[in-house]
């Protein structure tokens, strides 16, 4: 039988097979894993944290390292004009994939492949306000308060400065009109 982690994996490279452009990035591994745990109530067993660049498990970067180090991914670095970045790609076949990502794949591939057609072509900046959102809606729905798409809009741009109001209020909405939020209803 399966560990978790081993299943956490299998998922991993699940995820990046599925990518839109064959790859994803850290930051697109870290945000469709939240997403999968937050929106589709997966039970991965990360405790995501707000960090820099939205909520941040360091045992997802952890389990990569392991998928890439039992062969179930590649990931290369890549230089861009602004900096570098990580693609990760999966290294084996559809069957080793599932080997690995046993039991938690086979019940949660439907999630697995709405998180990729939902947020799959979001660029990195796109998914960390996303994420953030969603982070901070959650959080007031755990403390059973009910937002404004304002209110959470200040939230997440207190948080995440480098935003617009605008682009948080955007998004927000979007969000909502597909029923992801808890917290913020039609207010």
């Amino acid at each position: 039988m399966s560990s978790v982690w081993n299943e956490r994996i299998g998922l991993i490279a699940y995820l990046a097979e599925r990518s839109p452009t064959g790859w994803m990035g850290r930051t697109a591994l870290m945000k469709y894993c939240y997403f999968l745990q937050a929106l589709r109530r997966v039970p991965l067993g990360y405790s995501f944290s707000l960090y820099s660049y939205g909520p941040f498990d360091a045992a997802v970067l952890s389990d990569l390292g392991i998928a890439e180090a039992l062969g179930l991914v590649r990931e290369d670095v890549v230089a861009y004009q602004v900096g570098y970045g990580y693609q990760i790609r999966a290294a084996v076949s559809d069957k080793e994939l599932r080997q690995f990502g046993g039991e938690l794949l086979l019940k949660h591939q439907r999630d697995a492949d709405w998180v990729i057609g939902e947020f799959g072509n979001l660029n990195a900046a796109d998914l960390e306000l996303e994420s953030t959102i969603v982070y901070t809606d959650r959080e007031a729905y755990r403390s059973n308060e009910s937002l404004s798409i304002a209110e959470l809009a200040r939230r997440v741009s207190d948080v995440k400065p480098h935003f617009t109001k605008e682009q948080v209020i955007g998004h927000a909405e979007s969000l909502r009109s597909k029923h992801l939020l808890q917290a913020t209803r039609n207010r």
